[in-house]
C-alpha cells in the first residue's frame, strides 16, 4: 500500500458521478429546503440595465442551483395571462401526464412566499450559451406536493458567470399560434 492509496483520485469519481434521479430530487432534503425557504447559496439576482438576471457569487459543478417558483396554474389560465401580454415572461408551461400545467412567476409575489423575491424566475435566456436546463419534479413539500422546475447546471459555472437557459420558446409558438411544449416533458 502506497501513499494515497485510500483515496479515490478525482477523475474516478467524475467518471462515477450521476445526477440526482428524478425521485431523489422530488424527496431531497437540500432541494426541499431551498424550495421552502428561497435561500439558494450562491446566487444573486443582478441589475444589467436593461433587466435583470442571475451571476453566480461561487463557482458550481452539475448540479442543481435553484427552482423556477411561482403560484401553480392551468395551462388554459397560464395562456390566458400570455394573451394579455406582449411576451411569456415569467410563465413556464409543461405536460403532467395528459394535463397541461403552467408555473406563473409574472404574479409576484407568489401565494407562498409573500415577502421572498425568488432568483430563478430571473435566469436569463440564451440559445447558444445555456449552462442550466430546467428538470420539472413535484417536490414533497410538508404542505403537499409542489411542481417545480429544477435549474441544474450542464457544466461548470464560474463564479461571476451568468446563469443562462434556453426557454426553447419558436416565434410560431406564441400567441396562440401551433403551442409547443414537448422540451417541458422530459
Amino acid at each position: 500500500r502506497g501513499r494515497g492509496a485510500n483515496h479515490p483520485r478525482p477523475e474516478d469519481i467524475i467518471a462515477k458521478w450521476r445526477p440526482l434521479s428524478r425521485a431523489q430530487a422530488e424527496s431531497d432534503p437540500a432541494i426541499i429546503r431551498g424550495v421552502t425557504r428561497q435561500k439558494w447559496r450562491g446566487l444573486a439576482v443582478k441589475d444589467f440595465g436593461e433587466q435583470k438576471g442571475v451571476v453566480a457569487t461561487k463557482a458550481f459543478g452539475k448540479g442543481i442551483l435553484c427552482d423556477f417558483h411561482g403560484n401553480v396554474i392551468t395551462g388554459a389560465e397560464g395562456r390566458e395571462m400570455a394573451q394579455m401580454q406582449d411576451e411569456l415572461g415569467h410563465l413556464f408551461f409543461f405536460k403532467h401526464g395528459s394535463d397541461e400545467v403552467c408555473i406563473d412567476a409574472e404574479t409576484f409575489p407568489c401565494e407562498c412566499h409573500p415577502s421572498l423575491e425568488t432568483t430563478g424566475r430571473w435566469i436569463t435566456h440564451s440559445k447558444k450559451n445555456y449552462n442550466v436546463q430546467r428538470r420539472h419534479c413535484i417536490v414533497k413539500l410538508q404542505e403537499g406536493d409542489r411542481h417545480v422546475l429544477l435549474f441544474q447546471a450542464t457544466k461548470d459555472i464560474l463564479k461571476d458567470e451568468k446563469i443562462r437557459f434556453d426557454h426553447s420558446i419558436k416565434k410560431r409558438s406564441f400567441r396562440g399560434e401551433e403551442v409547443e411544449l414537448e422540451w417541458l416533458d422530459n
